[in-house]
């Protein structure tokens, strides 16, 4: 009898064991993107498809300064459409440097991001990055980085700067699940 009983508190003891284990790798397993996360992804994408062939060609001709004015087509264009984009958009050549903004309300300003982490990682690896700014009026920026990349070579980087606020307002996404978000798939 003792025999038995010793049998069921192994057999229990390793099933217990089991849910464990596959609980703790269900915590670990990304969790998939829901409805909020979705309609962002969605937007970004929409975004970089509007922006990012003809801005490649500009940079693959060797016409940085045309990125400004390509820019600010698009942004027109997206107006007149009824679809402003909703981000601050900056465009950096391959060394980090702005060439062209669509930030509103601010003037172009050539500034030098070949120091910042986030920029040379998206350039160097050639896949989207994000990563939160902080202003200084204590506003939170949610940053996704699009590499401009033609036959493998890195021609600058996309910028979209999202408010943190607006995108908890208008698709419920918080910034961490921001930073979760897959958007090289």
């Amino acid at each position: 009898m003792h025999n038995a009983t010793g049998r069921q508190l192994k057999s229990s003891s390793m099933g217990t064991a089991l849910l464990l284990a596959l609980a703790l790798i269900a915590s670990c397993a990304p969790s998939t993107p829901g409805p909020a996360a979705e309609s962002f992804k969605k937007e970004v994408q929409a975004t970089k498809e509007s922006l990012a062939p003809s801005l490649m060609d500009a940079m693959a001709n060797r016409e940085p300064r045309s990125a400004r004015s390509i820019l600010e087509r698009q942004c027109a264009l997206a107006r007149e459409g009824g679809r402003p984009f909703s981000c601050g958009i900056t465009v950096l050549n391959s060394h980090g440097i702005t060439l062209a903004s669509a930030t509103p309300g601010e003037p172009i300003k050539r500034l030098n991001y070949s120091r910042y982490e986030v920029v040379m990682k998206a350039l160097k690896e050639r896949k989207i990055v994000k990563a939160k700014l902080y202003l200084q009026d204590r506003t939170t920026l949610c940053i996704v980085g699009i590499p401009l990349v033609r036959k493998g070579e890195a021609l600058g980087l996309l910028v979209l700067a999202y408010d943190a606020a607006d995108l908890r307002d208008r698709f419920g996404l918080t910034e961490e699940e921001f930073l979760r978000l897959d958007l090289n798939g």
